[in-house]
């Protein structure tokens, strides 16, 4: 009789967690939408955009990148605070910078993948002199070959689009000390 309330026991147990577990997800489904006065979810149409760029950008391939630019673009190093950080502007001092170190650096090639990406409007105006409007928050992995010694990291890339929908502002972040090693120098340095 003590194995069959035992056996009774148990099978009420894990129906009744079941049932629990069924009402969690049907309540968290029925939740409100959770909202942000400072920004809305942007188009999927950014994402695409950002790493249709992004891929260009890793290939090398300078002239499809820069068909993407505005001519006013920023493009921002991680090497600093909001007021420190080395800062490119304008197309064509991005692009002439970036054959450049594609011609110096000793770069072989260059594949980012598993993207991950969060567009949003940003309606509120953000902090330390960014503009509103719609960006892509992206991180990705980046393996990069310098004279035949493989370098893998993860980047962030921040992408702001003006309203043509052309980049008119790169943020990244990432440890820059791993391509430093790998390059046998640091090109921020005068």
């Amino acid at each position: 009789m003590a194995v069959i309330i035992l056996g009774m026991t148990n099978g009420c147990s894990d129906v009744q967690s079941a049932k629990e577990a069924k009402d969690a997800k049907e309540a968290s489904n029925t939740q409100a939408a959770v909202t942000n006065s400072r920004f809305t979810i942007a188009p999927e149409e950014y994402s695409q955009l950002s790493e249709k760029a992004l891929n260009h950008f890793a290939s090398l391939d300078y002239a499809a990148w820069g068909e993407m630019l505005a001519d006013d673009v920023v493009y921002t190093f991680p090497d600093g605070d909001v007021n420190t950080r080395t800062k490119l502007e304008g197309k064509k001092a991005v692009l002439a910078w970036w054959e450049n170190w594609a011609k110096t650096s000793g770069i072989q090639s260059m594949t980012l993948s598993e993207f991950n990406h969060f567009p949003l409007d940003v309606t509120a105006q953000p902090q330390g002199g960014a503009p509103k409007g719609i960006y892509d928050f992206a991180y990705a992995s980046n393996k990069m070959v310098y004279g035949g010694k493989s370098v893998s990291l993860r980047m962030n890339m921040v992408t702001h689009f003006n309203a043509d929908k052309k980049i008119d502002r790169y943020v990244t972040y990432y440890d820059r000390s791993v391509i430093i090693k790998a390059a046998g120098k640091n090109v921020l340095e005068k």
